[in-house]
């Protein structure tokens, strides 16, 4: 059986640089102050330890470790691998990939990948990293299990959601992997993990992930998250859920939870009585997720978020400005979102509002304004980003067919870069007016004076990510040669032993998200 031994790896840092590759999340530590937990393979690890496969779970992200080390690890303990499952990300492919050729010239089992890159550009994802054998396309639970239940890799082209690599060609997936047992999946394999080197900024405290939902039924096109999970919205039962958070407390001691969505407070109806079970069995813990600003337009239904331990909630405002939201197919009305920030502050969560800088349509003067912006709707927190066109996705193919891409160089597709040009907007103008939006937004008297206790917590919870970013907040990008930066930069050339070609059709790329 191919599943015999199984090795479930997060690859290590990026020339030092920790980034979280888990679902749709692909950012460098510095982001969010914290690397997120390999949910998705402590989920995969769980479920191949209930058909009772002998398995390692490691994060070299989290225990900072080398693949030479790791191989000496494994060879110590006499486990030679019989498959290889390796979560990666779109800036991180290329660095994973010669990971993933040291496990290849230590050990001779298969090595298959899965990530939003996988989900988002699998042909051109095999393309990039010639030493992988098969990429999972869509959710990775079922085409793991399928995948470890084969006599031999010779048939893992039977296996729907794979991209299959065969000597000089690639089967291309048929369908896009959605995990069917989804809403009655077992406890995560947590027990696997160091849980002491995850850990919350300004709470300071060791956390857990439980999944609420997936799917996501908007269409905003920079994202990855549709092409990833699909549109249908699937929700667990508010009683599973409280039972997983009640678990993860009773064992590990955790008491902090970040609930892991989209859009958790999507369904009002079904997650305030997930709130309701929570104030039910009062189990003292925090948690915190993503919202949308039109779904907490409510003041009762925020109430129960609050009372149910909800301490934060991420919002993604993206543009001061409709027209652009509209183009982002970002559909949210202005006033929704100063109630939503009001609410909130009432009820006594912290808003964290994320905007999106430099997108397709964007001028020097509408990114200002959404600057300045950010001050005037006053949620608590706030991050500006550059917009990153992510292969696959709509905003890729705008960007490509309007020619402002300036580089399809996917190391450079996260948010330390601005790889567009257009409307007078380059990297040095969109980076440079990130950093003074940050510093505007940050060193105001205002905020300072409301929320110095969480500035101080800040410190001591993340003090080497927070002066890195405050160093540079105050750098100054200066514009690239104006004929260069008006040239496409290709790639550099994967190093591909031979020849790529697809030998039966398949769905175009990206995969249809509603497959």
């Amino acid at each position: 059986m191919l599943g015999r031994r199984v090795l479930l790896i997060n690859p290590p840092p990026v020339k030092g640089v920790a980034f979280t590759r888990q679902g749709r999340c692909q950012e460098r530590d510095e982001v969010l102050g914290t690397t997120k937990p390999p949910y998705s393979l402590a989920l995969i690890a769980a479920l191949l330890r209930e058909r009772g496969v002998d398995l390692r779970l490691v994060d070299q992200t989290a225990e900072r470790l080398s693949t030479e080390a790791m191989i000496d690890r494994l060879r110590g303990e006499g486990f030679d691998p019989t498959l290889i499952l390796f979560v990666s990300s779109t800036p991180t492919l290329d660095a994973d990939a010669v990971e993933a050729g040291k496990l290849r010239a230590a050990f001779s089992a298969p090595l298959v990948s899965f990530g939003p890159h996988a989900s988002a550009a699998p042909r051109a994802s095999m393309e990039r990293a010639p030493v992988f054998d098969a990429m999972i396309v869509g959710e990775p639970e079922d085409a793991a299990l399928a995948l470890a239940a084969l006599d031999s890799f010779d048939r893992a082209d039977t296996i729907p959601s794979l991209t299959v690599r065969r000597g000089a060609s690639v089967l291309p997936h048929t369908v896009l992997g959605a995990y069917a047992g989804f809403a009655t999946m077992p406890y995560p394999a947590w027990d696997l993990l160091p849980l002491d080197r995850y850990r919350l900024p300004l709470e300071n405290t060791r956390y857990l992930i439980v999944e609420t939902s997936r799917g996501c039924p908007y269409s905003c096109d920079f994202c990855v998250a549709p092409i990833h999970q699909g549109h249908k919205f699937r929700e667990r039962s508010a009683a599973t859920l409280v039972d997983e958070i009640a678990e993860g407390k009773a064992r590990f001691g955790i008491d902090h939870f970040y609930l892991w969505g989209d859009t958790v407070t999507l369904n009002a109806k079904s997650f305030g009585a997930f709130c309701d079970e929570l104030i039910r069995r009062d189990l003292g813990i925090r948690w915190f997720g993503n919202g949308r600003a039109d779904n907490l337009t409510n003041p009762e239904f925020v109430d129960r978020l609050a009372r149910s331990g909800c301490w934060m909630l991420s919002l993604g405002i993206e543009s001061e400005s409709d027209d652009v939201r509209r183009d982002m197919m970002k559909k949210l009305e202005r006033e929704k979102i100063k109630l939503a920030i009001q609410n909130l502050r009432r009820a006594g969560i912290k808003s964290f509002a994320f905007f999106i800088l430099g997108y397709p349509g964007d001028t020097r003067t509408s990114i200002e304004r959404t600057a300045r912006y950010a001050c005037e709707i006053e949620p608590d927190f706030a991050n500006f980003y550059p917009a990153v066109p992510y292969p696959g996705t709509e905003m890729y193919e705008k960007c490509r067919r309007d020619g402002l891409l300036v580089s399809d160089d996917w190391s450079k597709m996260e948010y330390s870069y601005y790889l567009l040009r257009g409307n007078g907007l380059d990297e040095a103008v969109v980076m440079n007016t990130i950093r003074a939006a940050t510093r505007r937004f940050y060193l105001r008297p205002s905020w300072m004076l409301a929320h110095a206790g969480d500035l101080a917590r800040l410190v001591l919870s993340s003090g080497p990510l927070v002066f890195k970013a405050a160093a540079r907040l105050f750098e100054s990008r200066t514009s690239p040669d104006p004929a260069a930066a008006a040239i496409p930069v290709p790639p550099d050339p994967p190093p591909a032993p031979r020849p790529l070609t697809v030998i039966r059709p398949g769905k175009p790329e990206p995969p249809s998200p509603q497959a």
